[in-house]
């Protein structure tokens, strides 16, 4: 059997966060561990977890980063920390469906070739109900259909396309060991990451099962002024080569998609000058004329914020 560590990063949200370590504990295969790192200022989130680990079998192992380790930093912390042979990683707003643990272990008994295994994300809503047409959507344009289950993306094309899931996934442990988050490109770590999977040649292996669930927010961090997840994901499609046909389709797919909200990413988090580059790039192209392109030409003038 394998010893899956489920690692957890959070931040002034308790309910939440208990939440999604409820989900780990009524896994039908159960985990070997796990660890939530908490960059919360407060004690609430630590006061809140303490309770559940005192009716816990599993180990729940807390770490409380004073001061706060952001992110990326965050992240490489439980990296280093986890003690299983394959580690999931989950963001503290959304859950694992029962049987994702025992699904994504099958599929590494299975496949012993594999490195990273991953499932569908059923989308919820802050109060937490399926969004079933937009999970559907979601997961389409991101290659999780039936059509690309197995590994019929190469490593490449699955961490270019982001058909390997920001959280939620199991990936052997000796990767993650040596193979950390980047802490350069701000809010653009979580996508570099995948990539770079992709790019270093990692067996990636789609499941075609929905096994976790993803949280669209009001206060998630894609909503905030200081995010250039978006833009910095941008510049790396931009510098990307073009290994394969599908790749080159992929990539510009992706550009033409992040191309909006890199502009206005760019004019709030980075430089007017590098906006202006993506405004009038191809990717853009003719929304310009649009009224959002209006509105972000306004924006990138200063007449508008």
């Amino acid at each position: 059997m394998f010893k899956v560590s489920i690692i957890i990063t959070t931040y002034k949200r308790p309910d939440l966060v208990v939440e999604a370590i409820q989900s780990c504990l009524c896994q039908t295969y159960p985990p070997f561990e796990i660890i939530i790192g908490d960059d919360s200022p407060d004690d609430v989130t630590k006061q809140s977890i303490e309770q559940l680990q005192l009716t816990s079998n599993i180990p729940i192992h807390y770490i409380h980063n004073q001061p706060a380790l952001k992110q990326a930093r965050n992240v490489n912390m439980l990296f280093d920390a986890v003690e299983g042979d394959k580690t999931v990683l989950l963001h503290d707003d959304d859950l694992l469906l029962p049987g994702a643990l025992e699904i994504m272990t099958q599929a590494f008994s299975e496949n012993p070739a594999i490195d990273i295994a991953y499932g569908k994300q059923y989308v919820i809503n802050e109060s937490g109900h399926i969004e079933f047409d937009n999970s559907e959507n979601f997961n389409h344009s991101y290659f999780r259909s039936t059509l690309y289950k197995g590994s019929v993306l190469t490593a490449y094309e699955a961490g270019l396309s982001q058909q390997i899931p920001n959280n939620g996934y199991m990936i052997k442990s000796a990767i993650i060991k040596k193979t950390k988050w980047r802490t350069d490109i701000g809010n653009g770590c979580e996508y570099e990451f995948g990539y770079r999977l992709g790019v270093e040649g990692y067996n990636m292996y789609y499941i075609d099962t929905y096994t976790s669930k993803y949280r669209v927010a009001a206060n998630s961090m894609s909503g905030s002024r200081t995010d250039d997840a978006a833009y910095q994901t941008y510049l790396i499609l931009k510098n990307a080569p073009n290994h394969t046909e599908r790749a080159t389709k992929i990539k510009r797919q992706r550009l033409t998609e992040r191309a909006p909200i890199a502009i206005t990413q760019a004019i709030y988090t980075s430089s007017k000058k590098e906006a202006a580059s993506i405004l009038f790039s191809p990717w853009y192209g003719l929304r310009i004329l649009s009224p959002r392109g209006f509105k972000r030409l306004l924006l990138l003038a200063g007449f508008i914020n």
